[in-house]
């Protein structure tokens, strides 16, 4: 069985704790054992990434430093987090002098940032570690009846040296959405713009003015749900007149589990879909 080292980060914390139940029930039936990163910290992003860049490289060498020390890889379903470890490893790879000067730091505590471990998002983890074929055949019944539109959210498009896809046609999570039976809405008003979810605790009132436009747009084109890879995204626009899900949400339910088992329960805005 493969293995992928999880890297928390803050969305698995206090009332999203559910968030890990998702994950490692995703992974799970994805025949991918889940590796816990047990001593990892914030990645920094939004906040410390900021402010100063070394000791968000300080911060996530060392994460990737325990997924090597585990052997294996790192995956997060965090945008943000996925876009500042993977920046971090980047900076690192390609300069020695700061990967030295960081692996100085790490050997207080015995660790060393090698530079083996690759860098996981659940877009990219489906695509390029499960394998689409893979994917399509742990799937057990069709979503069929429902209109979806995806929304990726910023951070795993930009900026381009660390993008999943092509940032300005991506098309990763509508092959994703597709083997479940639904029918993807693509081109809706706001598709592309940020959820707000940074702005929270800044700037609530322009958050809240984020948050509704993609939703907003959404509906408009006829969509039944929205969904995201990121739970900081669905979290920013849950809670409006249009239901959002994470998309292992729908995956886990496709895959076999009950809307209960998925946390659909949880959510703001009660999700109405029929499931056969």
């Amino acid at each position: 069985m493969k293995k992928i080292g999880i890297y928390p980060g803050c969305c698995f914390q206090g009332a999203d704790i559910h968030n890990y139940d998702i994950t490692e029930d995703f992974l799970e039936k994805m025949g991918v054992e889940g590796v816990l990163l047990e001593r990892s910290a914030c990645c920094g992003g939004g906040v410390i990434d900021e402010t100063n860049k070394m000791i968000v490289y300080g911060l996530n060498a060392r994460n990737i430093a325990l997924a090597e020390e585990k052997g294996v890889d790192l995956y997060t379903p965090c945008n943000t987090c996925y876009m500042i470890i993977a920046k971090t490893k980047l900076a690192l790879d390609s300069d020695p002098e700061l990967k030295e000067k960081i692996n100085k730091i790490l050997a207080d505590e015995g660790l060393e940032y090698k530079g083996t471990a690759k860098i996981y998002h659940t877009l990219n983890l489906i695509r390029d570690f499960i394998g689409m074929d893979e994917y399509k055949s742990k799937i057990k019944r069709k979503l069929g009846g429902v209109k979806v539109a995806p929304y990726y959210g910023c951070h795993v498009l930009a900026p381009d040296e660390v993008a999943l896809d092509d940032p300005e046609n991506p098309t990763v999570l509508k092959e994703i959405l597709e083997p479940l039976g639904v029918e993807v809405v693509e081109g809706y008003q706001h598709e592309n713009t940020c959820c707000g979810y940074h702005a929270r605790f800044t700037n609530p009132d322009q958050k809240e003015r984020l948050a509704v436009k993609p939703l907003d747009g959404a509906k408009e084109a006829g969509a039944d749900i929205v969904t995201t890879p990121c739970p900081l995204c669905h979290k920013a626009m849950d809670g409006y007149e249009e239901p959002i899900l994470q998309v292992t949400q729908l995956i886990n339910v496709a895959c076999g589990s009950t809307p209960e088992d998925a946390f659909w329960n949880l959510n703001k805005t009660e999700v109405k879909i029929s499931i056969g």
